[in-house]
């Protein structure tokens, strides 16, 4: 593929996660507004974050394998209109039921993004992968760190958070529109070089593979948990008013982003390994100053911060290390991988929810050290699995 077409492609892949990280991390600060307008509690309206994670799970298992041979350019934007048209009527549903459903109509698409995105681009940039993933993925942090800002905004000018959320949507469908128009009939020559490897060899879910997928549903459960509920922990544990939590919120999401603008800066110069292990140490330190910070302020705002900044490069450069390690079928191993992801976000978040309303506040500070143990241990089969396999 020509440079300046795999250049442009980059760019609005990087505004399409941009669009995406604004609408994710908009939802959070409106729990409590969703959970008005359906007439439930705020735990039981956590489970919007379940419901979106279970329709990604769904797509990944029954449509990912199938995107190598669709192309993930069209793969891409059909799931962006289908996330983003899902999102409206979630934010216009007052019935329960209906607005479960339609988060998980929103879910089947938000797990193909995931999928596709950060595949086509590991693919089309495959000497610079852990580079170029990290950088489409730093848009989605600097979307979720402006997110939580609208709806804030929002907030303060109409006591209502839900436009900050429409506008999150428009700006997803315009990205939606601009590859719709003028890149999706355009052949990836990754798709098709994709496309012939599965032909040829069929996925094998190996020891190396499994730990990797477990590092990254512990991973994203742990991030949407800490990202969903920032806002109401320090509203509760605060003085901190509802307006003013939110932009915790978003001081986490800025501190995704610097993590990940660190990943593509150090991209080229460090392994992946090394990668990982920088940003474990950090958020390491984050969650022991988030135990012992419980109900001061600015220990707490400071912790969910250095948390955020350690989180930021994991995600993307696990997903890097995937499709180098699976060049011949890399979206069979990103749908298992991205699979398993969604299923860490559709049960933590519920379970962090559930830990905070049932037992107590506190006990939430515990479960996201025990997610950080979780995660090192997690790291460490996976180390062990990648020794192996070197060895045979």
């Amino acid at each position: 593929m020509e440079k300046s077409k795999a250049r442009n492609i980059l760019i609005n892949t990087s505004f399409s996660y941009f669009s995406i990280g604004l609408l994710w991390a908009s939802i959070g600060p409106l729990l409590s507004q969703f959970a008005t307008r359906n007439g439930t509690t705020l735990a039981t309206i956590g489970g919007l974050y379940s419901a979106i994670f279970l329709g990604a799970v769904v797509a990944l298992l029954v449509l990912g394998p199938l995107t190598d041979r669709w192309g993930h350019l069209r793969s891409l934007t059909i799931a962006m209109l289908t996330m983003g048209l899902g999102i409206i009527g979630v934010s216009l549903s007052r019935w329960l039921p209906l607005t479960f459903f339609l988060a998980f109509i929103a879910g089947l698409g938000q797990g193909i993004c995931n999928l596709s995105g950060n595949v086509m681009i590991g693919r089309l940039f495959s000497e610079k992968n852990v580079a170029a993933v990290n950088l489409i993925n730093l848009f989605f942090g600097l979307g979720a760190f402006v997110g939580p800002l609208f709806v804030s905004l929002s907030l303060h000018l109409w006591q209502n958070g839900f436009p900050a959320l429409w506008f999150s949507v428009v700006l997803l469908l315009a990205a939606a529109a601009i590859f719709l128009f003028g890149f999706f009939n355009v052949k990836v020559d990754s798709d098709h070089a994709a496309q012939a490897g599965q032909q040829k060899k069929k996925l094998r879910v190996t020891a190396l593979l499994f730990s990797l997928g477990m590092l990254i549903l512990l991973y994203v459960g742990s991030e949407s948990a800490i990202g969903g509920w920032a806002t109401s922990y320090m509203q509760q544990t605060t003085s901190l008013k509802i307006e003013i939590a939110a932009l915790v919120t978003s001081g986490f999401w800025l501190a995704l982003s610097l993590g990940r603008a660190m990943g593509t800066l150090i991209g080229t110069r460090l392994s992946a390994r090394h990668i990982l292990m920088i940003c474990l140490g950090i958020s390491s330190l984050g969650t022991i100053l988030f135990v012992l910070g419980y109900g001061q302020t600015i220990m707490s705002v400071a912790a969910i911060f250095l948390i955020g900044l350690g989180f930021g490069a994991i995600y993307p450069t696990g997903m890097a290390m995937l499709t180098s390690a699976h060049p011949d079928n890399p979206g069979q191993a990103g749908s298992l991988i991205t699979a398993m992801g969604s299923i860490g976000g559709a049960i933590i978040p519920w379970m962090q929810g559930v830990v905070m309303e049932k037992t107590s506040i506190r006990g939430g500070t515990y479960m996201v050290a025990v997610l950080m143990l979780l995660l090192i241990l997690s790291f460490a089969v996976h180390q062990r699995a990648v020794k192996r396999a070197k060895n045979n």
